[in-house]
Formats: structure tokens, C-alpha cells, sequence
């Protein structure tokens, strides 16, 4: 698609609060925008002049946070950094004003709190490599909950929707599941909104993202089947790799390297739990990196399928080394996306039946992550198995 400027009004900014009282105007002659949040991140966006503001609220912003909105003839650009607002004003064909806002909400870190607070919620890991844990949901309904890196809030499936919230089978809204109450060993969560689910993890009924965790530390442990949520960090063992965490809209990646023919090609990879494979490359950023991944065994060909039971034809390839710093895994099956920004930006995949491979220490302080192997990092591949 061609995007013709008619007037362009660029504004890069970085001190704008809620007292702002000459709104920049943004003009537009389509209800549909783009909001782009880090020069890659997009977001189709409806206007609406009913609102008093229509706010887009960025991911997590440990600095500074770039979002633009792109009209059919206009745009706005704005630098953001924690705890930021900008407000301005899209007219709508020259008649309807829509006040909209971009916010950057305040980083959270709990390293403060005195005394600090640790909780251990036992983990299982399914033969479908999720995490598994225990919750209960309204303070009465126990339910089986996985836990998802590459999500963000709660989520139930529909049928435990109907079973625990619905047993009436009435017609729902939004806003008749806006208001829950989540625990997990004695950690606490209310009034959150749960996101209706097609399906999931066999294992369980729901599952819940990282920023449940967001300004803690999470350590998983596979080696003692558990998972540790902490106020403060504890000092980390030199056996652990560090990689810094590349924070997105609603997820956050780290970069990794695969090596083929002693050649090796570094990239971002979307961290996910949540993912039951290994790995899952986009094809246009492995043609950028010009990885020949096309070029490697084929162990298979096969469909795979997203939490809307969307298909995705995928091509199974057997890698020679995926490089984690000092640590290494030999021949690890690789699944090629057919298509491409399958998380809206470019990102390949990696997913828990790599991760589960290595004892995991998330720090939503400093944004980093630490991995250490454990006793599944020989395990077999279940892509291999079956070939």
C-alpha cells in the first residue's frame, strides 16, 4: 500500500503531560489509523470523536518509548519516556475532533519493599511442554493455569469462561468478565479483565503472561519443579548465561544465534513459554540475515496451529547448533514459518521445548534474562522422535 503525505506534521517530543492546552491537530479522512510503536511495532487503530480520550497505552518503557500515528494524509511522532502522556487531536474530515492520548506508563520495581517477599508456586511441565501451575480464580474456583513469556494478562478458555463464570450460558460481554480476582500461592491479583481463549495448553483451563510478574524476579526451576517469584535478586551463579531482554509491545525478546555451515547468524527471538516447540523462524528475517535455512535437512512437513485454531503451514528443518553464549544445542528441529510477523514485527520464535532445557532466572527489574542448562538439556526432540 502507497501512503500519499498530503500534509505531514512530524512532531519528535519528549515533555508533553496531561496539561497540555494547545493540542497539536492531526488531520485524517479515514476512521483507520496505524499507530507504530517503536518504528516497527504496528497497530491498527480505530478513531472515535465519542471519547473524551481515546488512549493508547505502550508496552513496558524502560527509557524511552518512540510512537507514531500515521493517518491516510498525516501523521504524529512522539518520543515517550516512563510515566509520559502526549495528547493531541485527530480531525476527522474536517468536522469530528478525536482526542486521543499516547501513555507510557511508570516502570514497576518492587526491590524496595522491607522486608523483601519471595513465593514458590510448584510448577509442572506437561508432556507438552507447558508450565503448569495452580490458581484460584474469585477466591473459590480452583483451576489449572499456564504460565505464558509471550503473553500479557489472563486468559481462560471459553468452555472454563462458561463453567466457572457462565453456567447460565447468557450472553457476555467484555465488561461481564472485567472484574476477577486471580491467586496463585499467597500472590494476589484483582479486578483483572480475562481474555476469552479457543483453546490452549492441553493441561490446563487458562493460562497468564509475564507482566504478571512485571518489576520482579522469576526464577524456574526445573530441576525442583518449582517457580520463584521475588521482590529482590538474589546473587546470580556464574553458570548462567545473561542476555539482555528486548522489550516489545506485549512481549519481550532476546537475541540468539544459529550456526550453520561454521557461519553463524544472529537474531531476535521472542521468549515463549507459552510456544510447545523449539523454534519458530519467520521467513523474511532469515532471508535478511541470508541464512540458508531452505538448504537444510528436511525432517518434515506440517501444519501448526495458533490459540484461534488459525493453521500455519510450516517446514520442519533439523539445525546444526542453536548458540546460547557458551552453551550450545546440537541438531535441534526448526520449524520455517510460510509467512511472516506472525507477532506483528519481524521475530523469530523460541519456545519451551528449548527453554525448558535450561534453569531460568526472568529479572523484570533490570530487564535481562539468565539461563543455566538443567538435567532436560540432553532430552530428546520431539520432532526427531517422530522422524
Amino acid at each position: 500500500m502507497k501512503y500519499f503525505f498530503l500534509l505531514t506534521l512530524a512532531f519528535v517530543l519528549s515533555n508533553y503531560s496531561f496539561g497540555q492546552t494547545n493540542l497539536p491537530i492531526v488531520k485524517s479522512t479515514s476512521k483507520t489509523v496505524k499507530i507504530i510503536e517503536n518504528k516497527e511495532h504496528i497497530t491498527d487503530w480505530n478513531l472515535d470523536s465519542s471519547l473524551k480520550f481515546d488512549t493508547y497505552i505502550t508496552g513496558k518503557n524502560a527509557g524511552n518509548r518512540n510512537v507514531k500515528m500515521l493517518t491516510d494524509i498525516d501523521s504524529v511522532e512522539v518520543n515517550l519516556k516512563p510515566n509520559e502522556e502526549f495528547d493531541f487531536v485527530v480531525l476527522l474530515n474536517k468536522t469530528d475532533s478525536c482526542f486521543t492520548k499516547f501513555k507510557s506508563l511508570e516502570t514497576k520495581n518492587f526491590s524496595k519493599i522491607n522486608p523483601p517477599q519471595t513465593t514458590i508456586i510448584p510448577i509442572i511441565l506437561s508432556k507438552d511442554n507447558n508450565i503448569e501451575t495452580s490458581a484460584i480464580l474469585n477466591k473459590k474456583d480452583s483451576m489449572k493455569l499456564l504460565f505464558d513469556s509471550g503473553a500479557t494478562g489472563f486468559y481462560l478458555k471459553k468452555t472454563a469462561i462458561k463453567k466457572f463464570l457462565n453456567p447460565e450460558n447468557k450472553p457476555l460481554t467484555m465488561k461481564d468478565i472485567s472484574d476477577n480476582h486471580f491467586q496463585l500461592g499467597n500472590l494476589e491479583w484483582n479486578h483483572e479483565q480475562i481474555y476469552p481463549l479457543e483453546t490452549t495448553g492441553d493441561c490446563c483451563e487458562g493460562m497468564y503472561g509475564w507482566d504478571s510478574f512485571d518489576g520482579k524476579i522469576v526464577t524456574i526451576d526445573y530441576d525442583k519443579n518449582k517457580m520463584t517469584v521475588s521482590t529482590k535478586k538474589a546473587k546470580v551463579e556464574p553458570e548462567y548465561e545473561r542476555f539482555e531482554m528486548e522489550l516489545m509491545k506485549e512481549h519481550f525478546c532476546i537475541q540468539l544465534e544459529l550456526e550453520i555451515d561454521d557461519k553463524r547468524y544472529k537474531s531476535r527471538f521472542l521468549f515463549d513459554t507459552g510456544f510447545q516447540k523449539t523454534l519458530m523462524l519467520d521467513h523474511d528475517l532469515m532471508n535478511n540475515l541470508n541464512a540458508p535455512i531452505a538448504d537444510l535437512p528436511l525432517l518434515k512437513k506440517s501444519v501448526m496451529y495458533n490459540s484461534r485454531k488459525e493453521e500455519i503451514p510450516v517446514n520442519i528443518y533439523s539445525t546444526p547448533k542453536l548458540v546460547f553464549g557458551k552453551y550450545i544445542l546440537e541438531n535441534v528441529p526448526v520449524q520455517l514459518n510460510s509467512t511472516t510477523k506472525p507477532a506483528g514485527y519481524l521475530t523469530n520464535l523460541v519456545g519451551n521445548e528449548v527453554l525448558k532445557r535450561f534453569n531460568v532466572i526472568l529479572d523484570f527489574q533490570e530487564n535481562v534474562v539468565y539461563l543455566k542448562p538443567n538435567h532436560l538439556f540432553y532430552a530428546d526432540y520431539i520432532d526427531l522422535k517422530k522422524s
